[in-house]
Order: structure tokens, then C-alpha cells, then sequence
């Protein structure tokens, strides 16, 4: 228990403090934290449930979803549908559970973890910068959400990843194959969400500077969510085209010529 507390909690706001004593900007401070957070904390789980952890988190969905397939093979039954039917049913519901395990298997339990460091570390630098000046210091603030951009250095992970999970994971007479896709498979979806914090990011900037209208926003935000590759890639693309710095430039360069 407090093996995990001390992963869940209180080593995330250490990380959190060596990155912005380090110097570097909020954003990225809290990007830091979350990185070598999340690698601290699935090492610490691994301790705790051993290397066989994976397989015990798995069989135990595993259980809970055949209770599931129970409950609707006996609807189905209730409304009297043909047997063959619901085996049909049954078997494209299993095969399911299949792809979801084996595309999840080498994301437990980095993705969850990733996932409560992201929230909790960005509360915890709010609370930071609100506690600061009770103390006599000064935290930084973060930046507003429509101007987050993280620094170039992350392309290294997202290519890592994709490079250890699509190429060398893939090749199978490798004796570290399994552990070379699980690290790239965590690397790439590490990037990829912070790659599309960045995209959404700059669509609210987007939304901002042309003054959308909440209506739209939601359900361009919502079909956003159904493109997310092209969120990702349109964080990827802001590291050196530079988006919102351009659009502000035009923008400034545009007043120039109506005066």
C-alpha cells in the first residue's frame, strides 16, 4: 500500500518539483513528471503483482466478460431468438474480447496509470501555483489550454515507439520481441495522447480566434474525437509549422495593411 502511494502520489510531485526547479517551462515540467511518473509507477506495480500481473489483470476481465456473455445469451433465449443465432452472436462477441485483449495487453497498466498522473499532476500544478504565494514563492502558471504546445524532444518517443512496436517488435525470431512491442506500444501511445492534447489545443485556438459558437464547438470537437489520427498529426505538425504563431503573424501583418 505504501509502495503505491509513494508511485501514485508522492514521487509524481518529487518529479514534478526536480522539473520545474530544472528550469523548464510549466507545460513541459508537467510533461516530464508525467513521463518519468508513469514509468515509476508501472515498475512499482510490476513489483507488487509480479511479472505475471498482466495475466492475472486479464483473467480476471476475462471472467467478468464470459458473466457478461452469460447474462446475454439468457436475454437472448428470453426473446426466444434461434440457437444458432446466438451462438453466431456469442462467437463475434468472444472474437472481439480477443482483438481488445491483445491490442490492450502491453498498455496494462502503463495506460491507466498514464492517465491518473495526467489529471492528478496537472492538479497538483494548480494547486502548486494557488499555495505558492501563501509561502512567499511563485509558481508559474500553466499557459491557457488553446496555447499548450509541448516541446520538440517529444518526437523521439513517438518515433521510438513506432519504430519498436511496427518494425523491430514485429520481428518474431527476436527472444525480446514480446518486450520490445510492449515498450514501443507505450511509448507510442504515451506521445500520441500528448500529440493530441496538442491538436485539440490548437482547434481551440481555431474556435478562439474565429469565435465559434459553443453549439459548434461541441460538435466539432465531438467529430474530432472521431478523426483522432488527424488530431495527432496536426499536434505533430505544430512542432515545426508553428500554427498559431503563423496565423497570430498573419493576422498582425493583415491590421498593417488596413491602417
Amino acid at each position: 500500500m505504501a509502495l503505491m502511494l509513494t508511485a501514485l502520489i508522492i514521487m509524481p510531485s518529487a518529479f514534478l518539483y526536480f522539473a520545474v526547479k530544472m528550469g523548464l517551462t510549466p507545460l513541459n515540467a508537467v510533461c516530464l513528471a508525467l513521463l518519468t511518473s508513469t514509468a515509476f509507477s508501472t515498475g512499482c506495480w510490476t513489483i507488487v503483482n509480479g511479472s505475471d500481473g498482466r495475466a492475472k489483470v486479464f483473467k480476471t476481465f476475462e471472467a467478468e466478460y464470459q458473466k457478461q456473455l452469460v447474462l446475454v445469451e439468457e436475454q437472448l433465449k428470453a426473446q426466444k431468438h434461434d440457437g444458432k443465432e446466438i451462438q453466431e452472436a456469442l462467437e463475434v462477441l468472444r472474437d472481439k474480447f480477443q482483438v481488445i485483449a491483445e491490442v490492450s495487453k502491453p498498455l496494462v497498466p502503463s495506460a491507466m496509470l498514464f492517465c491518473w498522473h495526467l489529471v492528478t499532476l496537472i492538479i497538483i500544478y494548480y494547486v502548486a501555483v494557488w499555495v505558492a504565494p501563501l509561502i512567499g514563492k511563485k509558481v508559474d502558471s500553466l499557459p491557457s489550454f488553446k496555447d499548450w504546445r509541448f516541446d520538440w524532444n517529444l518526437i523521439w518517443l513517438f518515433i521510438t515507439g513506432w519504430v519498436l512496436f511496427f518494425l523491430v517488435g514485429g520481428i518474431n525470431d527476436l527472444p525480446v520481441a514480446e518486450t520490445i512491442r510492449t515498450v514501443g506500444a507505450n511509448c507510442f501511445m504515451m506521445s500520441s495522447v500528448l500529440y493530441s492534447i496538442a491538436g485539440f489545443s490548437i482547434l481551440f485556438f481555431l474556435f478562439d480566434k474565429y469565435k465559434v459558437g459553443t453549439f459548434n464547438r461541441v460538435v466539432l470537437s465531438l467529430i474530432a474525437l472521431l478523426l483522432s489520427q488527424f488530431i495527432v498529426w496536426l499536434g505533430i505538425i505544430d512542432v515545426w509549422a508553428e500554427i498559431r504563431k503563423r496565423l497570430a503573424t498573419q493576422e498582425v501583418s493583415d491590421d498593417s495593411e488596413d491602417r
